[in-house]
């Protein structure tokens, strides 16, 4: 957390443009946007193997359920 003192700098840094709050949401979705881009790439890339017959399904899935966990994880700590 911020003191009162130091966000009243963070303000005057930034020309009241924007607070930290906001500053941090937009960090944080950005962060959560490329998490979710990254667990697309892993999922796309893991059934298209499995289209070219280079891993079986229990592979595919298995990649997926690893990429759905790790982005609840990421995602959790962003937001906390």
């Amino acid at each position: 957390m911020m003191t009162t003192a130091q966000s009243t700098a963070f303000e005057e840094g930034t020309g009241s443009f924007f607070t930290a709050a906001d500053f941090l949401l937009v960090v944080q979705s950005i962060g959560a946007t490329l998490i979710f881009l990254y667990v697309a790439w892993i999922i796309l890339r893991a059934y298209t193997d499995f289209g070219k017959e280079f891993t079986k399904s229990r592979d595919m899935i298995s990649t997926w359920l690893r990429a759905v966990f790790m982005m609840m994880i990421f995602l959790y700590l962003f937001v906390n």
